[in-house]
């Protein structure tokens, strides 16, 4: 899986970026095609935007999420994301595995 994190009016330390891409990697497993990840940090004036895009084979699963700390907004795109997911995933109906019969 490939992360991109992108910030706009801020710099970002490796740290967190670290720590982004930590919290990033749990949805990984949920997601079998993941191909891609972008998250793009905006700093505003009493705002912090986090947007977080997880690209997959056929789908792509968009977050947006705005606090006054970076860090809250973040994880509030996080669990956007993980219940946007598990939607999907009930969603899909389970097919019986295919063998002899």
């Amino acid at each position: 899986m490939q992360v991109i994190i992108s910030t706009r009016g801020m710099t970002v330390s490796r740290t967190y970026k670290d720590e982004l891409t930590r919290k990033l990697a749990k949805l990984a497993p949920m997601v079998p095609a993941l191909v891609e990840t972008r998250a793009v940090l905006t700093k505003e004036k009493h705002r912090r935007t986090a947007a977080l895009t997880l690209l997959a084979r056929r789908r792509a699963f968009r977050s947006r999420e705005t606090a006054p700390e970076l860090e809250v907004a973040v994880d509030r795109a996080v669990h956007a994301l993980l219940r946007q997911v598990r939607e999907t995933k009930a969603r899909r109906p389970r097919r019986p595995a295919a063998g002899p019969s």
